[in-house]
């Protein structure tokens, strides 16, 4: 299977190459550092996007056009919105919003919603998600996302995000990866893991778990290749013109 997987920074992306290794070729390609590695039958695709949704959704697109993959895999750091979450638990993002996008003045649309969709929500793939817990020797949380170009640091932006979406996390990255996923009829899996707490230390916290190296998602990676070995992810069904 042709996988891509995305991370925004090259302090995610370290974890899974020293994991995977056999690199047998890489490049840059409109910035966008790309890594391709033989691993268990696949055919992987580490790309470093960059920080922030439209950087993700080009690596998506990139990896779409020049590749032709067939699932995308996002991994990365996230900051918590819901105090029952531990910093380094690693969990699995069901679906997403992208809770900057407000056309609202326009047509009152609700905050979120794109225009066309019934939902502020971008969902994940549930067959991956479902098929990788059946493989792994312990649980995994679900948790929604809620995806911005900012940084959320204060407590106040994180009860809004916790009220008004039902948010446990929040970060940068996976709403635009989600919709250009959706756009290219591929499916996507999200596994993240917790960097800092559901207060206002987020930035000391986030800077202490990068130093430490803190990811853990690298040591599911042998369980998900196994699980998109398995079979095939359903594609998403085609957009209606």
């Amino acid at each position: 299977m042709r996988i891509g997987i995305i991370t925004a920074m090259a302090e995610e992306t370290l974890p899974v190459y020293r994991k995977l290794g056999n690199v047998v070729a890489e490049d840059c390609v409109s910035g966008v550092a790309i890594k391709q590695i033989e691993a268990e039958g696949h055919t992987i695709y580490l790309a470093t996007s960059g920080i922030g949704e439209i950087r993700a959704a080009l690596a998506v697109q990139l990896l779409v056009d020049l590749f032709d993959v067939e699932a995308i895999v996002n991994f990365g750091f996230v900051g918590s919105l819901n105090p029952a979450l531990s910093v380094g638990e690693l969990i699995v993002v069901e679906r997403a919003v992208h809770h900057q996008f407000d056309i609202s003045a326009v047509n009152g649309t609700p905050l979120g919603c794109y225009d066309g969709k019934d939902s502020p929500y971008f969902y994940t793939d549930k067959q991956i998600a479902d098929k990788l817990r059946a493989l792994l020797p312990y649980k995994l949380r679900n948790v929604v996302a809620a995806s911005g170009d900012k940084f959320v640091a204060d407590s106040a932006t994180k009860a809004f995000l916790r009220d008004t979406f039902g948010a446990d996390i929040c970060e940068m990255e996976i709403a635009g990866i989600c919709l250009a996923a959706e756009r290219n009829n591929v499916p996507v899996f999200s596994l993240k893991v917790v960097s800092d707490g559901a207060d206002e230390e987020a930035t000391v916290s986030f800077g202490e778990v990068l130093e430490k190296g803190i990811t853990n998602y690298e040591e599911v990676l042998p369980y998900l290749l196994k699980a998109l070995a398995d079979e095939k992810a359903a594609p998403l069904p085609p957009a209606k013109i």
